[in-house]
């Protein structure tokens, strides 16, 4: 630190909880005065989350990537109507969608069809508004970070 030209009083701790109080109550005070300024706010902002960390992981906490952003998915859901295949069949009282994931969703405009991969592996996962998603375990996880 010294090399970097930064002086520090190491005799000193700042450590923002209840192991010391009189820092932690200054710096509640400093919050407090401005917010009521109306300098700081709290809110949400869209951030990059490591499931690995279990973490929101801002942007200068990476070792590489640093400047890549949070993208922007948009889901398709297409609701099954009719004869449900038997994997599905303990679903039956609640709406079931095949939900297709996009960088481009103006492309879906007057879409027609959906392909499903024959072997590909899919999961049925129900949303907190009870609907029944079925996708991949992967877009799953995605979808619900």
């Amino acid at each position: 630190m010294k090399q970097c030209g930064i002086g520090a009083d190491w005799r000193r701790s700042f450590i923002t909880t209840p192991v010391n109080p009189y820092y932690d109550a200054f710096i509640r005070w400093q919050f407090n005065t401005l917010r009521k300024l109306e300098l700081i706010d709290f809110g949400k902002r869209i951030t990059i989350f490591a499931p690995t960390e279990n973490q929101a992981c801002a942007d200068h906490d990476r070792a590489s990537g640093e400047g890549v952003g949070p993208q922007e998915y948009t889901g398709i859901k297409m609701k099954i109507i009719g004869t449900l295949p038997a994997s599905l069949e303990p679903f039956k009282s609640k709406d079931i969608f095949l939900v297709a994931a996009t960088l481009r969703p103006e492309t879906m405009h007057g879409q027609t069809n959906c392909w499903i991969l024959p072997r590909g592996q899919y999961g049925a996962f129900e949303t907190l508004e009870g609907e029944i998603f079925v996708c991949s375990d992967r877009a799953a996880l995605s979808m619900s970070l």
